[in-house]
């Protein structure tokens, strides 16, 4: 994925900001003017002092305690305004680009999804859109009023002594030094911690989505130590963190209690020496806490831009993900599709070097069905995985009807080619919703039909909801031989041509898988099917068999032809059934 400097990403954020840039506009102009509406309130305190204190004037001290309330008024409701606003600026680009996360991460091929864990994944569309919402809500703004407050503080102080202003501004210099200290050690870390986030979803998602598999081999306190080790390392990083915010955190403080100090010494004199006012010193050490806490919260929002930048990081990485598979701007659609299907010389490897399918050629005819046996890891899923476009072959071609079914759109292949998994894989919707996924346009008529060919319409219909009962995740409430017709009735509903079955008797018993093998000569008919299979049950479909060992085509033809070679088809039988039953 491609690297990113943190100006680069933090400026693309702001291209996000500014679509909405009404929203950006109106938020300025509110925290300027919740700026200078603060800013001016020590000097009614220092005119109060002055002017009606000290002088015992009464009018004069109740008329700027007066414009003080009125001043801190107008500013809590133009904070409040200020915070609606840029909350909805933030909800708005946030949604921008989560949209476009989720977007990218749907384009992306089998490939993807091999390399990257989903619990990485589910972090970035949800804790780092979150962190992103929660800076662009409250830091930012805290970071334009603080750049606002702290420039008018300065002027109003220099306007007032020159002295004392000089001694605020390097406090001001001082602590702008160890905040950006802490941002640079601070960086590199949140990204470690925003990374092991992702870590602690992954096997969290991983062994909650297998927890069958975990319990059934007692593999509990092997996970949970597993776990455990992950944990620990983020719980080293969040205290590493926490050493270095308190650490830096306090230098500010510090700084603002000696420079206060000093102010009150050098402004003791002046008033002393008659030429500075008590009015103006108030309103001066007013002024100094005014400074530091914007500096305060500057020092917070610094750190967290990175962690910001980190999590925005992560999410561009998704968004600009290149597919292997991608659809050309010419693609065309299908039509008129017969179901010819043509392997010319495709050579195919998930990892660079390690080829999974070498050299294969093949043709099946319109309406043909094939049968594909061999070994396990000798490359037979994978040849449906490539005509369904999952992956793109490293070198041969595939054709539809003649057509490079990289020339044709994405849609339109999918349309007519319907592939079902070994293990498909039941929404927690209702059945109707289910089915209908493959057409989302089906009419419940469309779907009893694909239903009834794929012999599940009468189960379903004997449920109390028929067709909207809602079925659990992952089809949990079915049984392997229901989760099966369910996946064959989503690829039905579309009316495919072509009907890739990926050993779809794999978890069934013997008595369901054979009824579905029966069914499945009258779900077959007048399309061309191409069935992958470690169980020979299947071969009575064949009307041709090919045999895959190592990536390679080794043998092809009808079963009767290839039990009479004796070749490996043979011993794969033989070793099934026993040399009685293949005699």
């Amino acid at each position: 994925m491609a690297q990113y400097s943190s100006f680069h990403v933090f400026t693309r954020l702001m291209k996000y900001v500014w679509r909405k840039w009404y929203l950006l506009i109106v938020s300025i102009a509110l925290l300027i003017a919740m700026a200078y509406t603060n800013s001016i309130i020590p000097i009614f305190i220092k005119s109060a002092i002055d002017h009606g204190i000290l002088v015992k004037d009464l009018n004069s001290t109740i008329y700027y305690s007066l414009l003080v309330l009125i001043a801190t008024a107008i500013g809590g409701l133009l904070s409040f305004i200020a915070r609606y606003v840029t909350t909805r600026l933030s909800q708005e680009t946030v949604y921008s680009i989560r949209m476009d996360a989720f977007r990218s991460i749907q384009r992306q091929s089998m490939d993807f999804f091999d390399k990257t864990l989903i619990g990485q994944l589910i972090s970035r569309i949800t804790n780092d859109t979150e962190r992103i919402a929660g800076f662009l809500s409250w830091r930012l703004r805290m970071l334009i009023y603080s750049t606002l407050m702290m420039s008018l503080v300065l002027y109003y102080m220099f306007t007032m002594n020159t002295l004392l202003a000089l001694i605020g501004f390097t406090a001001f210099l001082l602590s702008i030094a160890i905040n950006t200290r802490y941002a640079t050690i601070i960086r590199p870390l949140y990204d470690k911690i925003r990374h092991q986030v992702g870590v602690l979803a992954g096997i969290t998602t991983s062994d909650l989505a297998g927890i069958k598999t975990v319990k059934s081999l007692a593999i509990e306190d092997h996970e949970y130590k597993r776990f455990i080790n992950e944990n620990q390392k983020f719980l080293e990083l969040n205290i590493k963190a926490a050493r270095i915010r308190a650490l830096y955190g306090n230098g500010s403080m510090l700084i603002l209690g000696v420079s206060m100090a000093m102010i009150l010494y050098y402004g003791g004199q002046a008033i002393i020496a008659g030429v500075f006012s008590v009015g103006s010193l108030t309103a001066f050490l007013a002024y100094m806490v005014m400074l530091m806490w914007p500096l305060r919260a500057l020092g917070f929002a610094i750190g967290d831009i990175q962690r910001t930048i980190a999590s925005t990081r992560r999410l561009f990485e998704i968004i600009d993900a290149e597919p292997r598979v991608y659809e050309k701007e010419d693609a065309i659609e299908l039509e008129n599709v017969k179901g010819e299907i043509v392997f010319e010389n495709v050579s195919f490897s998930y990892v660079p070097g390690k080829k999974v399918l070498k050299n294969i050629s093949f043709k099946v005819r319109p309406g043909e069905k094939i049968v594909i046996v061999g070994p396990p890891g000798s490359g037979k899923s994978t040849i449906l995985k490539l005509i369904i476009r999952f992956y793109d072959p490293d070198e041969g071609r595939i054709l539809i009807d003649g057509i490079d079914i990289r020339d044709i759109k994405l849609s339109s292949l999918r349309k007519y080619v319907a592939y079902v998994s070994q293990e498909p894989f039941i929404f927690n919707r209702s059945i109707r919703e289910n089915i209908a996924l493959g057409n989302p346009s089906a009419s419940l008529e469309d779907i009893i039909r694909a239903a009834k060919i794929a012999k599940i319409h009468d189960f379903i219909a004997s449920l109390p909801q028929g067709y909207d009962t809602v079925v659990g995740e992952r089809g949990v409430t079915l049984s392997g031989g229901q989760r099966q017709r369910i996946a064959l009735a989503r690829a039905l509903v579309t009316n495919p041509k072509i009907l890739l079955l990926d050993d779809p008797v794999s978890n069934l018993d013997a008595e369901t898988e054979k009824k579905l093998v029966a069914d499945l000569r009258e779900i077959l008919k007048d399309k061309t099917a191409l069935i992958v299979t470690q169980r020979l049950s299947l071969v009575k479909l064949a009307d041709r068999i090919i045999v895959l060992d190592n990536g390679e085509i080794v043998e092809t033809g009808t079963h009767e032809e290839l039990i009479a070679k004796k070749g490996l088809y043979y011993r794969l039988y033989r070793s099934m059934l026993g040399d009685a039953n293949v005699q």
